[in-house]
């Protein structure tokens, strides 16, 4: 394969060729019906197949402006991670920008930007992506570059010492300096202590600064595999060249035996409760509640009973502690939805000091008379039709198409499941939200973390 990458780089000299990116229109918004509460999403006309290395390639194709996105998919993440090398990977992450024998250093970013293209990457807790945008002519160069960057990369302990510097850094500002942040991966280290979800994804420090070459090229080779990726095109792109060029940049790659640890996330029986006290002068007030895969029936219901609790402009929360009785200066949740069990976060800002605990008793009788006297069906309606209308914009255009089916095929082997959910949601009633809402939402089931005004000499 070496062979196949010097021979492109050496003799295409399309890179001189400069092009402009249109920015890419909303095409899908015109074509949604809805009727009644019943909302529906014409089918996608898109394309896949998988190599025999197990390589999965998934084509979607759109030539209403000559631009293509091109985008690798790893099924390794945060929660994939040893204990001793949390943040892993993350920094290899950061690691994949270093070159390879035929590209070196630099030369990936310069090649892109020639052609007036974009490249970028993240890490999740679940998976971790590497993404091309750029003119359509280009797919053979993007297509190049990055199977040579999943097998082939160069580890210079030198140039690893000095990115590891740039990842400290990195946790640094976004962690250790942002009093939220930095409260909240206490709290929730404390609350899945001993688990997958302990750590954040950029990892401890203590084991970013420790993290061996060896280490990174090792897992780097365990999961940077064609058995544990999806390559997904989408654009003004053909399918028959797509699968042509997948052959020949992937199609000698071997597979990997893919071993993954233990996803066991214990039940929890009995309230957590911690406080900490940073520089901040705003108390904050955080839980935590374990959830379900994000492919679970129950996650429709626990989103729009999260709605109606705290986030929506008309939540129980901001209505009654925001606006009527001026405890709380703000009110909202997450949910973390990954391919294993994972947990809610429900905060609420005091007005003061004074009053988190206040505060907390309001949030509490509000919560349980949610539960126990239900919810009204216009406010059910209301957050049902803003639901509709995320799993709308989720669709918005052929590369958040792409997206989504692409990490539901990586996540749960199924690349529909956003129409999965809509049936979902058209069958639902503000009964069934509030049954599943009971199972999840329960005081024994939660950790309730703090963060206080420190004290002079207080702080920890």
């Amino acid at each position: 394969m070496q062979s196949n990458f010097k021979k492109f780089f050496k003799n295409n000299h399309m890179f001189n060729l400069i092009f402009m990116i249109a920015v890419l229109l909303m095409i899908l918004l015109g074509s949604i019906n809805i009727l009644a509460a019943d909302l529906t999403i014409p089918d996608v006309d898109y394309q896949s197949f998988e190599l025999g290395n197990g390589l999965q390639i998934m084509v979607f194709p759109d030539h209403s402006i000559p631009s293509l996105k091109l985008a690798v998919y790893y099924k390794v993440g945060a929660i994939d991670e040893q204990q001793g090398q949390t943040g892993i990977s993350h920094f290899l992450e950061h690691s994949m920008f270093l070159g390879t024998e035929s590209v070196p250093e630099g030369k990936i970013d310069d090649l892109i930007s020639h052609v007036g293209g974009q490249l970028n990457a993240a890490t999740n807790f679940d998976y971790t992506y590497y993404y091309y945008q750029v003119p359509s002519s280009m797919l053979e160069l993007v297509m190049a570059l990055e199977a040579d960057r999943m097998r082939n990369l160069k580890f210079d302990p030198a140039e690893i010492e000095r990115e590891r510097k740039v990842v400290m850094q990195e946790r640094r500002l976004r962690t250790e300096n942002n009093i939220f942040s930095n409260g909240f991966e206490k709290i929730k280290a404390y609350a899945l202590k001993d688990s997958y979800l302990e750590h954040n994804v950029v990892g401890w420090m203590k084991d970013i600064s420790k993290i061996t070459v060896p280490q990174l090229k090792s897992y780097y080779q365990s999961y940077y595999a064609p058995n544990n990726a999806i390559l997904v095109v989408s654009g003004d792109v053909n399918y028959k060249q797509v699968k042509r060029l997948a052959k020949k940049y992937y199609g000698d790659y071997q597979p990997q035996k893919i071993s993954r640890p233990q996803f066991n996330l214990p039940v929890q029986k009995q309230e957590k409760v911690i406080k900490l006290h940073l520089p901040t002068k705003i108390p904050y007030a955080l839980m935590l509640y374990q959830i379900p895969a994000g492919d679970s029936k129950d996650l429709p219901a626990i989103n729009i009973f999260l709605d109606i609790l705290a986030n929506n402009q008309s939540s129980r929360l901001k209505e009654k502690l925001q606006q009527q009785d001026k405890l709380i200066l703000e009110s909202g949740a997450f949910l973390y939805q990954l391919r294993e069990p994972s947990f809610a976060l429900v905060y609420f800002i005091p007005s003061s000091e004074n009053l988190v605990d206040q505060a907390q008793l309001a949030f509490d009788q509000e919560l349980n008379n949610v539960l126990e006297n239900g919810i009204t069906e216009a406010e059910f309606e209301l957050v049902k039709k803003q639901y509709q209308k995320s799993l709308i914009f989720s669709q918005r255009d052929i590369d958040s198409i792409a997206a989504s089916k692409a990490l539901a095929k990586l996540r749960y082997n199924k690349p529909d499941l956003e129409n999965e959910k809509i049936a979902i949601i058209n069958q639902l009633t503000k009964e069934d939200v509030i049954r599943i809402a009971k199972h999840y939402f329960q005081p024994e089931q939660r950790t309730r973390g703090y963060i206080l005004p420190a004290k002079e000499g207080e702080q920890k």
